[in-house]
């Protein structure tokens, strides 16, 4: 499978950079690659990852249902969770994808961001409010950072294609001048053809991934829904 460079990447190294840095919630539309982004940043950057998944793994909500204390959730996620994990203060970082599955593990950011010993990523696939209707939660105000993610942009989709950023850099400036984009961008680059095919698979990476893999649009298009 393809690897597609996500400028996402880039904000992830910065959030760990900044000191004292909050759990962070990564929200966005179901399949523009938040999982995808989120877990290989975490492999690359942090010694231990402890991936939970509150859809796949839907026992483990009962590990943020007693005290929620990091300890006590550590001990409950250590029987939990399938396979054996390391939780190593300053190299571990935990991964609670689908979490508004489990709105005790949303509480439960603040006491990890008091506690200080591991970085949290947190993936929701619901936008905007009322993530929680079945029932009340205690929101961690003040103990939280959130970012949306969208499917690939324009730049991004010209990176997969092989578009580097001086090319880039030629097209916007001709945006912000309001002025033609050079013949030669169109005829060597494809710049019209891509900016179709992009527009077809709205960015979405399995789509995007499919097209540069097979060049066969009646596959993109079945990605898609059309």
């Amino acid at each position: 499978m393809l690897v597609l460079e996500r400028k996402i990447e880039r904000y992830f190294q910065e959030w760990k950079n900044q000191p004292g840095h909050k759990p962070l919630i990564v929200k966005g539309c179901r399949q523009c690659g938040k999982t995808f982004s989120v877990l290989k940043f975490a492999r690359e950057t942090y010694d231990s990852v402890v991936y939970v998944n509150f859809v796949d793994n839907s026992e483990c909500v009962s590990a943020f249902s007693g005290k929620l204390d990091v300890d006590s959730i550590l001990l409950m996620l250590s029987a939990l969770l399938p396979s054996p994990v390391v939780f190593a203060p300053g190299k571990t970082v935990f991964v609670f994808d689908e979490i508004q599955e489990c709105p005790d593990a949303r509480t439960a950011l603040k006491f990890f961001c008091i506690d200080g010993r591991f970085d949290v990523i947190c993936i929701s696939s619901i936008l905007g409010g009322g993530w929680y209707r079945r029932q009340p939660v205690s929101i961690p105000v003040g103990y939280e950072t959130f970012h949306t993610m969208h499917p690939l942009d324009f730049e991004e989709f010209l990176w997969a294609h092989g578009i580097g950023p001086q090319h880039v850099t030629l097209l916007e400036t001709a945006m912000d001048t309001e002025s033609p984009v050079p013949e030669a961008l169109h005829l060597r680059m494809r710049m019209r053809e891509l900016l179709l095919l992009y527009t077809i698979t709205g960015g979405m990476p399995e789509a995007v991934q499919s097209l540069l893999q097979t060049k066969n649009l009646s596959r993109v298009l079945r990605f898609i829904g059309v």
